[in-house]
């Protein structure tokens, strides 16, 4: 009989992961670095690294019942992300692996935040760098972070989708220097199409070109509910 050979093998890493705080909405990790959200809108961080995990009640102060829509972590594991949405709309948060309390982004209220895409050749523990977040409503917006200054840095719209309005649900960043600066390249996802844009100096800029341009997109074959980026 020939011997099956395993890829993979699985290992229980945390038994009670969420700690009783409600059931696991959504996932993302990063380094060593799990990072959970609960149905009762909690975030959960386990780092496996140091052996150590904290978790994070979002629900404060909201009425009603709350849910983590979704949360991201750069590949550093140091900054995270999260959207928590319940019936007095929905709010986004910044965090740090150092920080105790997070910091409610206040300019995104009301946004749902679908996908992330981070600075993953400049990122640092200390700055995130450019942050391109994608909502739920078709809109593309940057922010960063610098963590000795416990705030964001600025939160600006780069780019709405309005002959075909539909939700961001995967977004990638690149960059590459160049000897006139870096070159941005941004690929972003919709349900129905694949959508890139390129350019050298800030993202601002980049982005502002394409309103007297065509945006270069491609047609992603029927509707797949929560495409994703590939990484």
């Amino acid at each position: 009989m020939e011997r099956q050979h395993h890829v993979f093998s699985v290992d229980l890493l945390e038994r009670y992961a969420t700690k009783g705080c409600g059931a696991i909405t959504c996932m993302a990790t990063g380094n060593d670095v799990i990072v959970l959200g609960t149905s009762k809108g909690w975030v959960i961080r386990h780092d496996f690294g140091v052996g150590d995990s904290y978790d994070i009640d979002l629900s404060v102060g909201r009425p009603g019942e709350q849910s983590i829509h979704k949360v991201f972590v750069d590949p550093g594991g140091s900054h995270c992300i999260a959207t928590i949405i319940g019936s007095s709309g929905a709010d986004t948060y910044y965090t740090h692996a150092k920080w105790t309390k997070p910091r409610i982004l206040g300019k995104l209220k009301g946004l749902v935040v679908n996908a992330v895409a981070w600075n993953r050749q400049h990122i640092t523990e200390a700055s995130t760098r450019e942050i391109i977040l994608g909502t739920d409503n078709g809109q593309l917006y940057e922010m960063a972070v610098d963590v000795k200054d416990k705030m964001e840095k600025y939160i600006k719209l780069l780019f709405e989708l309005k002959e075909l309005p539909e939700a961001f649900t995967g977004l990638q960043m690149e960059t590459t220097s160049v000897h006139n600066g870096i070159r941005f390249y941004v690929m972003a996802v919709t349900p129905t199409r694949l959508y890139s844009f390129t350019g050298i100096g800030l993202l601002e800029t980049i982005f502002a070109s394409y309103v007297d341009r065509t945006v270069h997109f491609m047609e992603l074959p029927g509707e797949i509910p929560n495409r994703q980026v590939p990484y």
